[in-house]
């Protein structure tokens, strides 16, 4: 990549060659994130089938990880010519290949390992026990989201726009709502008063997974 500037004195054109940028550890761009992911997960996948349960802040990590790969991004459109030229001059950070591996794969790896944890506690029978149930609610109800948005997006592709849809009104409400009445149980002590009271606070983090996976 070259840049052309001009000589204030003469006018003329110089021709300068562009800085070398230095890559992380010399790795691909999103690399790290990428290893970063691959442990988090790995490890949340090989407790869960140990029957060890992790900790709160795991789960804050996995989600983490996975907004940052399966979360819708908005951009603005770019041409390729511009998208090359941010790239150089390190404005945006291409990360289509982290690791050198294929495209989407981190995506594919990461799918697969929670389907591969489910197919060997479902034959183990150990699907709904008390650590491996926190997991799937929370990834499953992730991933049920984003399938649901991509479902959405496909559907209502090239139609016009007029605002938000009837879906994203009831989504909004229900999920507003099952999270009020959560706190307020939790705020007055309602649990043991409530059928299943003790397990409510499942239910509002399922539907805000699903809702943040679904935009």
């Amino acid at each position: 990549m070259h840049r052309l500037l001009m000589d204030r004195k003469t006018g003329a054109p110089l021709l300068l060659m562009a800085p070398r940028t230095r890559k992380t550890l010399g790795l691909s761009p999103g690399s790290i994130r990428a290893l970063l992911t691959l442990m988090t997960v790995g490890f949340i996948v090989v407790q869960t089938s140990r029957g060890i349960q992790v900790s709160l802040l795991w789960f804050e990590s996995l989600m983490i990880v996975l907004a940052h790969y399966f979360a819708h991004r908005r951009f603005v459109p770019l041409s390729p010519a511009m998208r090359e030229k941010l790239k150089a001059e390190d404005l945006i950070e291409d990360e289509t290949h982290p690791l050198n591996l294929p495209r989407h794969s981190l995506r594919t790896i990461i799918v697969l390992a929670f389907v591969g944890l489910a197919i060997y506690l479902a034959c183990k029978g150990r699907l709904r026990d008390r650590v491996a149930a926190p997991v799937f609610i929370s990834v499953g109800s992730y991933f049920l989201g984003i399938g649901v948005g991509t479902v959405v997006a496909w559907w209502g592709r090239g139609k016009p726009v007029k605002g938000a849809s009837w879906f994203e009104d009831v989504k909004a409400v229900v999920t507003l709502i099952a999270v009020a009445f959560a706190i307020v149980v939790q705020l007055f002590g309602w649990q043991q008063s409530i059928p299943f009271g003790d397990k409510l606070e499942a239910l509002p983090l399922a539907l805000m997974l699903f809702y943040f996976g679904s935009r």
